[in-house]
């Protein structure tokens, strides 16, 4: 009976608040954390609160009661420095098109969920396109405004399809036989496709040595391995002296011929507060050279010698 008046009380707390953690409710019932992460657990199980799903402070989930979801808002600043500043381009923008994102606000907006909510939409054809939307944004309004954007996307369509069919109708057509002919160039990509495992199984052994040899002569110590594909994809935690004293960094090995915006923008990512090193026998993309240059200064790309 006791835990049962407790509880009402912690609830009664969490709707005053609107968002709280574990150790704010502990120290205001006088109770050990773990306890009060049980209370709160019952109270999201019978679906009383809510809790984040990525946020977390300190490791632990914010617990928050429906309609007060603004309170989140006090938290972001417990986000790392790229989903903060993701986030903040989308709560100023309300809706994006997903395809018009750059890799890693793409990426940012897949895992920070609770300030970042999916909106796809569905065409008669079965192709589906994927807007995101400010969590405080209503999601009806936001549907009804991105409707409004696909309307007036086929009203400038249409409107220039006109315009070179009324000056250029031979023009026209030639590029609609171009565009048809495009998915018959889909096979020429298959022998490609064959020749990237014989490659990767020649080169598997020597992988570890190349870039083993590469941190012994640059001095670079690795703390921690962790192989996410083997002879493929390495993380790697480093240090080495510079002249303002011992550095660490994430390092990432990626065993690619061409090294792409998006394979250096989830290595951002994974790399959180740490700079980092990227290693490849690859060479880096145009817009892949273009986003460490404009977007990620800082990162630091290395080519190994094969």
């Amino acid at each position: 009976m006791v835990d049962v008046d407790r509880r009402d009380k912690i609830l009664e707390f969490v709707r005053k608040e609107g968002a709280v953690l574990p150790i704010k409710i502990s120290k205001e019932f006088n109770i050990d954390t773990m306890f009060s992460g049980a209370m709160l657990s019952e109270l999201v199980n019978s679906g009383k609160i809510k809790v984040t799903e990525h946020l977390k402070v300190g490791g632990t989930p914010v617990y928050y009661v429906e309609g007060m979801e603004a309170k989140l808002e006090d938290y972001t600043k417990f986000l790392n420095e790229k989903d903060i500043r993701t986030i903040a381009f989308l709560k100023d923008k309300g809706i994006v098109e997903d395809k018009g994102l750059s890799p890693l606000q793409r990426v940012s907006y897949r895992i920070v969920k609770d300030f970042a909510k999916s909106i796809v939409l569905k065409r008669d054809d079965g192709s589906k396109e994927v807007f995101w939307r400010y969590f405080l944004v209503d999601e009806e309004a936001a549907k009804e405004k991105i409707l409004d954007l696909i309307n007036n996307k086929k009203e400038d369509v249409k409107v220039k399809v006109e315009k070179q069919a009324s000056l250029e109708e031979p023009a026209l057509e030639e590029e609609v036989h171009e565009e048809k002919e495009l998915p018959e160039e889909k096979p020429l990509e298959e022998p490609l496709q064959r020749e990237v495992p014989e490659r990767i199984e020649v080169k598997k052994k020597p992988i570890g040595d190349v870039v083993k040899e590469f941190f012994r002569v640059n001095g670079i110590t690795v703390w921690e391995e962790k192989v996410i594909r083997k002879g493929k994809d390495v993380n790697y935690l480093v240090s080495f002296d510079s002249r303002v004293g011992k550095v660490r960094y994430f390092a990432k090995y990626r065993d690619k011929k061409r090294i792409s915006e998006g394979d250096v923008s989830l290595a951002y990512n994974e790399a959180g507060k740490l700079p980092l090193l990227f290693l490849s026998k690859g060479e880096l993309t145009k817009p892949a050279k273009r986003i460490i240059e404009e977007e990620f200064k800082g990162v630091i790309f290395k080519r190994l010698s094969r």
